[in-house]
């Protein structure tokens, strides 16, 4: 991708990511049931569980720790007022879910391989671009 930076003379290249393909639940507890021995339908009913439990947890405060899999705490936001009584809990809402990788995942990560684009749809679909 082709940068100018407001402001200055520079321009150059950085990397971007072009997202390949989404996985849905189905597909995923299909992929995890392939792997163990029970069905798609007990790993999708250990899912649901796991984020109505998560929901509980969340509403209620708590930061959840899943294994190796991170961290997840909700984020909550409110308005500013000149006096804390003005503050009221229904004046607070979520803001969002946040997640931190664990160490494994990050490590992990780190040996992602890239490549450009033209060199993966040259060698994978079969598209020669220049």
């Amino acid at each position: 991708m082709v940068c100018a930076i407001p402001g200055k003379k520079k321009t150059g290249y950085f990397a971007g990511k072009v997202t390949g393909n989404t996985i849905d639940t189905n597909d995923l507890c299909k992929r995890i049931s392939d792997k163990c021995s029970i069905t798609a339908a007990d790993v999708m009913g250990v899912v649901e569980a796991l984020i109505k439990e998560m929901e509980l947890e969340l509403l209620s405060g708590s930061n959840i720790q899943v294994g190796d899999l991170g961290y997840f705490s909700a984020s909550i936001t409110s308005k500013i007022v000149d006096n804390k009584d003005d503050l009221k809990p229904k004046k607070v809402r979520v803001k969002t879910i946040t997640y931190l990788p664990s160490v494994r995942l990050k490590k992990i990560m780190r040996t992602a391989k890239f490549m450009r684009l033209r060199d993966f749809n040259r060698i994978f679909n079969g598209i020669d671009e220049e």
